[in-house]
């Protein structure tokens, strides 16, 4: 590889002086416990740490593991093996259209299932394949969101002969996909399953179209739950469903599994009893309790008025009632104040659209716990909790997390007259000058764009976007990570994104990188980093650190190669070379919990996972740029320090000094810089690093 051109000394970025935007590490990232509180049992849970993209490497969901390969350029498609389809079968529960797709498939090497989200069709798929093929034949497409299906075929290796593989597809291009598909799949015997939102409105449907339908919930969970006995508990087949019957002759366990949105709640409950030897009437009801159907049961009483019809109130003051109570369940874990303003913002807008008159601030009309009517013992609770923590006392908190989700998701369909309002007032909120509201606040906007995602899109999240101001475009990053966590909109996330990233406006590439500084990740390491280089080559990213923080949020310790070597990359380009000097810095101070407190990529050279020659390189840019060389003198004092305590990671550590002091410009400052660090300052530079930093 060509050495990266030095800078001088005394170099000028042409980008401008202006020092880069701190961005304190991991400030911006989107904590999976969010989804957890806003999906409550339909989140799968966050696999971005669990991606890999080289290897051949395993990436996916808890026990479902999927592979890739190294060196995919980004326009080719990824095949991944999905070792949990036997699993699945084991537990799969039939669904009507079951027989249909049997009876396409065996006459056609490409069809579509055609279905609702959240409804299990990606469960139907994998079986059908595994029927057709077998369990351990079954492949999942994916695909970057600007690459059209056909790149499947271009590549004959990519289909292996009597294999199955699903795909998810956006739009209304199925039929297209399936007639150019059809003759390479035919060929080798294979199918290509695609799968693909419905479209209620098409009364005429291609022949080899299935319309999925959804298991009834009473079956998936007797199918999990009969599983679960057998592994946890050791009962037969016949045992199990003797006490699976025993179970379903409960009628509130009927009504709850009836009153499921999707399979994965009625496998939620199913896990919950399976939890115990044997589950009673008692214990029943406390399992039932924290399911999501009686969470949606309990929040609609919450929300409504408990008055009697004698109690001659204004109907405002349910109006009142109804918006504290929601807004304290956006605010969870916050102060108290936040909840009280969010209440009265809630309340103008409602009146707003209602056009009442303007009423003026409620004020010494209802206490706290009326208003909060079932929700004041949890307030209470909170208090005695941070009391007990010596915070501040008046904390919103809810005894169970994810009635937060629940609370607005009733909010938004059983009183979706006022929609408007909500809108209007997460747009007022999302401007506030508090840190915590609007983080807030994206995550409630980023679970209605999980319910309904062009209305929020267009109402809410694109104009913060294309905001000049740069904390609204960080409440838009923020509410697509959390739309994300909710996976039914996963697809339409991505080409967002994706968009964002290749558009015309510096404003929408700034919000894509802050989607990658908060989290989010792509299905291969790869789409991400080139997603991030275009942003990269924007002058409005030259003096943030954005692309630094989405770096460090896409470091693993197996990805250490292909990210050194994507940077160092970017440092042959000079535009690129200070993104690439503050990445490299971000991930040289960055540990984890196998490096104990050692930083991460000082382990993985001392370990001979990283090429040390091409780590050179990035640091030498990163000490020579104006920008960025009082910080990386820090941190490469830093990294002496640590080898000065452990004798492991001494030799790498030398090799490395040794190759910096190659070049004349970084030799002539580093005894310099080094010896000041304040680990050093007093005591001077230990014997061990002295050799490495003579001029070989």
């Amino acid at each position: 590889m060509p050495e990266p051109p030095a800078p001088p000394p005394d170099d000028r970025d042409t980008a401008g002086g202006d020092p880069d935007e701190a961005i304190e590490p991991d400030s911006l990232w989107m904590d999976p416990q969010v989804g957890e509180e806003l999906y409550g049992d339909q989140f799968a849970g966050s696999s971005y740490a669990d991606i890999n993209a080289h290897g051949p490497t395993a990436f996916g969901n808890n026990n479902t593991v999927y592979v890739s390969y190294e060196g995919q350029p980004a326009a080719k498609p990824i095949i991944r093996h999905l070792p949990g389809v036997p699993h699945l079968l084991r537990v799969y529960a039939y669904s009507a259209a079951d027989e249909h797709l049997d009876a396409v498939l065996s006459h056609r090497s490409t069809a579509c299932l055609t279905g609702v989200s959240n409804t299990g069709r990606f469960s139907t798929a994998c079986a059908a394949l595994a029927r057709h093929h077998s369990a351990e034949r079954v492949r999942e497409v994916l695909l970057p969101a600007d690459i059209e299906p056909d790149v499947i075929i271009r590549d004959p290796d990519c289909i292996d002969k009597d294999h199955g593989y699903v795909l998810r597809l956006a739009g209304d291009r199925h039929v297209t996909v399936m007639r150019r598909l059809a003759d390479a799949f035919r060929q080798r015997s294979a199918s290509l399953l695609l799968i693909r939102d419905d479209d209620f409105r098409v009364k005429v449907r291609h022949s080899a179209e299935v319309r999925h339908q959804r298991p009834l919930p009473r079956e998936v969970f007797r199918h999990h739950l009969r599983h679960l006995l057998s592994e946890r508990w050791r009962l037969t087949g016949a045992q199990g469903d003797q006490r699976i019957d025993r179970y379903l002759q409960v009628a509130e366990l009927g009504e709850a599994l009836d009153a499921t949105y999707g399979p994965r709640e009625a496998v939620a409950i199913a896990r919950a009893i399976a939890e115990r030897p044997l589950v009673d009437r008692s214990a029943m009801e406390e399992i039932l309790a924290l399911s999501q159907p009686r969470r949606r049961e309990q929040a609609a009483d919450i929300l409504q008025s408990r008055r009697a019809e004698t109690d001659r109130r204004h109907r405002r003051a349910d109006q009142h009632e109804r918006a504290f109570r929601m807004s304290y369940a956006v605010f969870h874990r916050l102060p108290l104040h936040c909840v009280f303003e969010a209440a009265d913002l809630l309340l103008e807008h409602v009146d707003g659209e209602a056009n009442r008159p303007e009423w003026g601030r409620m004020a010494l009309q209802h206490p706290v716990f009326e208003l909060l009517g079932p929700l004041g013992e949890d307030w209470q609770e909170g208090q005695e909790k941070a009391q007990s923590r010596g915070g501040a006392s008046r904390v919103a908190w809810l005894r169970d997390p994810k009635m937060r989700g629940a609370i607005i998701d009733v909010a938004w369909h059983d009183f979706d007259s006022t929609r408007p309002a909500l809108l209007k007032w997460l747009n007022t909120m999302a401007a506030s000058d508090d840190d915590l509201v609007r983080r807030a606040t994206a995550q409630v906007a980023g679970l209605l764009a999980h319910h309904d995602f062009d209305r929020v899109c267009s109402d809410l999240i694109d104009g913060w976007a294309a905001s000049p101001r740069p904390r609204l475009r960080q409440a838009a990053a923020w509410a697509i990570v959390t739309a994300d966590f909710g996976g039914h909109v996963t697809h339409r996330v991505r080409r967002k994104v994706r968009q964002w990233a290749n558009g015309r406006l510096n404003h929408h590439r700034d919000v894509a990188a802050l989607v990658y500084a908060s989290g989010l990740q792509q299905p291969d390491l790869s789409w991400s980093l080139a997603d991030l280089r275009r942003i990269a080559e924007d002058r409005m990213q030259q003096n943030t650190g954005s692309v630094a923080e989405a770096i460090s949020q896409l470091y693993a310790t197996d990805r250490t190669h292909q990210i050194i070597s994507e940077l160092v990359d970017w440092a042959q380009a000079p535009p690129l070379q200070r993104h690439a000097a503050n990445a490299l810095l971000a991930l040289a101070g960055k540990s984890t919990g196998e490096s104990t407190g050692t930083p991460d990529l000082l382990v993985r050279l001392a370990a001979s996972d990283v090429d040390g020659t091409a780590l050179a390189r990035l640091w030498r840019v990163a000490l020579l740029i104006r920008q960025t060389s009082p910080a990386g003198w820090t941190v490469l004092g830093e990294w002496v320090a640590h080898a000065d305590l452990d004798d492991n990671l001494r030799k790498a550590v030398g090799e490395l000094v040794s190759e910096l002091a190659g070049d004349a410009a970084v030799r002539r400052r580093m005894r310099f810089h080094v010896a000041r660090h304040p680990t050093f300052r007093n005591g001077g530079l230990p014997g061990w690093i002295e050799p490495a930093m003579r001029d070989r």
